[in-house]
């Protein structure tokens, strides 16, 4: 009779847990080393652009690291995504949760923002009850050791996170967000976008000053950006993960473009790569074009403004491509690629995905901002339109300097910056935490 009843017992668990009368977030399984929840403000697939690709890469690294991965996201106008277009293999890895939300930056919710609110509007903009009942509903019905932000913009979430989830609590910093905002208003000629920017970095730089109190671990990308915020008040466990690479995304099969070439990637709605590809046109291009007048600049990138791609598809011998199927077919039909940014924070995934295609690489000193590789070895670095020009003619009037540097890249970038590699040290930083 007794074990009759603790039979039925034990089916009315079964029962209420499968129809989550009752959540099961006590019941841990034994098959991962961890259960992680990271949650995103757009979506990491498709990776349009190198914060995407940042964040696919890492949960792509601590799925192959042995860790059962849920990912989190919104999906807007602006980055749209959906269960069907992921890939099957990608999908076989990483469980995803997609809320597809109506998010529209106008002039009014900038100005309401800014006279109503003491909120960053690109922090304000994301916030979405719908996304905060899906959340807690996960939450509730899930195990997760470690819930892990893909940045600040999910702030906003933190209060609803802490009511619900009692385990490790992390922020991965692709940048530090008012740095960028601050080095656009100090680059900014327009009195009030400079003022607006101002204003903006300050909103900033007090959400990562105060985010500390709100968390319990910061992974930083880039270790320049992790020191940062340990000198401004934040006082938890620290460590610096860089975006890493998948050795699988490397592209063999490709029809190279003519020779001499050149070519550029970044998402052109971003301001800091507007602002670094019309400083590179304005004033490199004319130098580089007078000493090799027959050579090409292919560039790609997503949304550019009608004003910007007009003028991308009149400039002489710049070829404009728009938004490409596959960033990695498209670098790897070039040798040297370009990377001219003034204002940022964070690393240049492009980059990384550029050594590992075994490109030369040509770069301001702004854009290899938390990569340890070296000038004249695994890349050139220059700053100045003399500087640059002359680094991207030397690579096309000595192609085996060109080799060399690629070779050296493709080295440091396989040796350092593989992204299971690199899961498996976040891995263990999180168990450590776990205690």
């Amino acid at each position: 009779m007794q074990i009759s009843t603790l039979k039925r017992l034990k089916s009315c668990l079964a029962l209420a847990l499968q129809e989550k009368i009752i959540p099961n977030y006590r019941l841990k399984p034994n098959k991962y080393q961890m259960r992680i929840l990271v949650i995103s403000h757009k979506p990491p697939y498709p990776s349009v652009d190198g914060g995407t690709l940042a964040t696919l890469n890492m949960c792509l690294g601590l799925a192959k690291a042995g860790n059962n991965v849920t990912v989190l996201t919104l999906s807007t106008q602006k980055h749209p995504s959906s269960l069907e277009i992921i890939p099957n293999e990608i999908k076989a890895l990483v469980n995803f949760e997609i809320l597809h939300v109506n998010i529209k930056t106008t002039l009014l919710g900038y100005i309401l923002n800014f006279f109503f609110s003491l909120r960053p509007y690109n922090i304000e903009r994301f916030i979405s009850t719908p996304f905060k009942r899906l959340m807690r509903k996960i939450l509730l019905n899930e195990h997760f050791d470690v819930v892990q932000l893909e940045g600040l913009y999910l702030y906003p979430y933190i209060n609803t996170i802490r009511s619900h989830f009692k385990g490790i609590l992390s922020l991965r910093s692709h940048n530090v967000e008012h740095h960028i905002w601050l080095k656009l208003s100090e680059n900014e000629t327009n009195k009030v976008k400079k003022f607006y920017f101002k204003v903006l970095a300050k909103r900033l730089a007090r959400v990562e000053s105060n985010i500390s109190s709100k968390v319990d671990a910061l992974v930083a990308i880039a270790e320049p950006d992790r020191q940062w915020f340990v000198v401004n008040n934040f006082n938890k466990p620290t460590i610096t993960i860089p975006a890493g690479y998948l050795k699988e995304e490397i592209v063999e099969d490709f029809e190279p473009v003519d020779f001499p070439s050149i070519c550029y990637i970044g998402a052109l709605d971003w301001l800091p790569n507007i602002e670094g590809l019309n400083w590179f046109i304005n004033w490199v291009w004319p130098r580089i074009q007078s000493e090799i007048p027959e050579i090409e600049f292919h560039i790609a990138g997503r949304n550019a403004s009608e004003e910007l791609a007009e003028r991308l598809i009149t400039e002489r011998n710049i070829i404009f491509h728009g938004q490409v199927a596959n960033s990695s077919t498209f670098l790897s039909k070039c040798p040297i690629m370009v990377v001219p940014l003034l204002s940022g924070s964070g690393i240049r995934i492009k980059i990384i995905e550029g050594m590992y295609l075994q490109r030369a690489i040509v770069a301001t000193s702004m854009a290899v901002k938390g990569i340890d590789i070296k000038h004249n070895e695994h890349i050139l670095i220059a700053d100045s339109p003399d500087e640059f020009a002359k680094a991207v003619c030397s690579l096309i009037d000595n192609p085996d300097l060109g080799k060399k540097i690629a070779h050296n890249a493709m080295e440091f970038a396989q040796n350092n910056l593989d992204a299971v590699v690199l899961a498996e040290k976040l891995t263990g930083f999180y168990k450590k935490l776990e205690g």
